[in-house]
């Protein structure tokens, strides 16, 4: 175990040593270039506050509501924000510049990050969700600079490989680590990497105080549509896809499926899954969502709808999925019917959207419970019972009923922010 993070460290020191020479070699402006540079304009404009790393885009979104509440709570703007993907640094430069110095996260290589933390000299780390890597623990220690798991999650096997590579105990977490997990589940997990358990308070998801503000009345904003919105779909689950496209062809008014991928390689075996099956693919590009006009999404979806045959739609655009999910009457949730672990179930809630969710739901499964407690959600058991629920409840008149009952599921899950803040304050975190 030892041996394996003191190579990690031996390699990783190599690479900051060679990363000057490297670095011209990336395109300016660009992730390569970016996470092999140290100090940066960002870093020296957003010093002395908080540094919150956000790993995409949507851990941005979670890590806008978190900044946002940091200023309000009396923390100095800009704040520094990182992130690893060109869509999250777009979404964090548009939504946070007011108060906000965004760049690409440094690469974890020793040399850089102790030029990075020199420069920025940051009050505190704030890690949205978890991105656990060795050295930016080890450097922000040595550096005396805390370092907050920010509504974090972390799974059984991260655990177990942290701990076989040696990224566990005093020397990584018993310092200045904190934790504000989602669920006791998380909390149980980050005790075992080695934090205090006065150090690990759980405070419920960001993405909840994101869907909070998304939180409207039944029946209100964009009209509904005959449409099933199958969001973030993970290899594996296209099978899942099909019988719910399926079934909802079987039914008089024929309403339609709409599958948004959650990465861009997935688009592809979608696409291929629903060709085999005989199903006409009409796919909803970037190209289609910036060009002159402007093409809003319900337009796609109607003339999606009024196509002959049998058809399913593939939403392949950025930041489209909660536009859809409030034209939706029902939301299937990806990453539960493969061994994924689920996403963000409360972002269709909070848009009046009952959910359906595969069997493989423990990273949300907090969520989860409080949407089917209060009728808003369902678990099915496989892809059958998925293709049977979403087609009973698109033949039944209940919609509104459960639409408000996400709703309220939505709006009991927020506050996460505020309880995050009251955490730093008692542990005398806050500046």
């Amino acid at each position: 175990m030892v041996r394996a993070v003191a190579l990690y460290r031996l390699l990783t020191g190599a690479a900051g040593i060679a990363a000057p020479v490297l670095a011209p070699f990336g395109r300016k402006g660009g992730a390569w270039r970016e996470s092999l540079t140290g100090a940066s304009e960002e870093t020296s404009r957003a010093a002395g506050s908080v540094w919150i790393h956000a790993a995409s885009l949507g851990e941005v979104g979670a890590a806008r509501n978190w900044a946002r509440a940091l200023v309000a709570s009396g923390v100095r703007p800009p704040l520094l924000v990182t992130t690893r993907t060109r869509t999250g640094l777009a979404r964090a430069r548009r939504e946070l510049d007011d108060i906000a110095a965004s760049r690409f996260a440094p690469a974890d290589l020793p040399r850089l990050l102790r030029a990075f933390l020199d420069q920025a000299a940051p009050f505190r780390i704030d890690v949205i969700e978890t991105e656990i890597w060795p050295n930016l623990l080890y450097e922000a220690g040595r550096a005396g600079v805390a370092v907050v798991f920010v509504s974090a999650t972390v799974s059984e096997r991260t655990v177990r490989r942290l701990r076989a590579f040696g990224v566990a105990g005093e020397r990584y977490f018993g310092g200045r680590v904190y934790a504000l997990p989602r669920s006791e589940e998380d909390a149980e997990r980050f005790r075992l990497l080695g934090i205090p358990a006065d150090r690990v308070r759980v405070i419920g998801d960001l993405k909840a105080d994101e869907a909070g503000t998304a939180i409207s009345a039944p029946g209100a904003g964009p009209a509904r549509r005959r449409v099933v919105v199958f969001g973030s779909l993970r290899p594996g689950e296209e099978r899942t896809a099909r019988a719910v496209a399926a079934a909802l062809a079987a039914l008089p008014d024929r309403p339609v499926l709409v599958v948004a991928p959650r990465h861009d390689e997935g688009r592809e075996s979608a696409r291929r899954a629903f060709a085999e099956a005989g199903f006409a693919v009409s796919e909803r590009s970037e190209h289609d969502r910036t060009r002159s006009p402007i093409s809003p999404i319900s337009e796609w979806i109607d003339a999606l709808a009024a196509r002959g045959g049998t058809r399913a739609g593939l939403l392949a655009t950025k930041g489209e999925l909660p536009d859809a999910y409030a034209l939706a009457e029902v939301a299937i949730l990806g990453g539960t019917f493969a061994a994924f672990g689920g996403h963000n179930v409360l972002e269709a809630a909070a848009r009046g959207c009952p959910v359906i969710v595969g069997p493989h739901h423990g990273e949300v499964a907090a969520a989860v419970e409080s949407l089917v407690d209060e009728g808003g959600g369902a678990i099915a058991r496989d892809e059958a019972e998925a293709a049977a629920l979403a087609a009973a409840w698109m033949a039944d008149s209940k919609f509104g009923p459960r639409s408000a009952a996400a709703l309220r599921a939505a709006a009991g899950a927020g506050g996460a922010a505020q309880r995050a803040i009251a955490a730093l304050t008692a542990w005398g975190l806050a500046p």
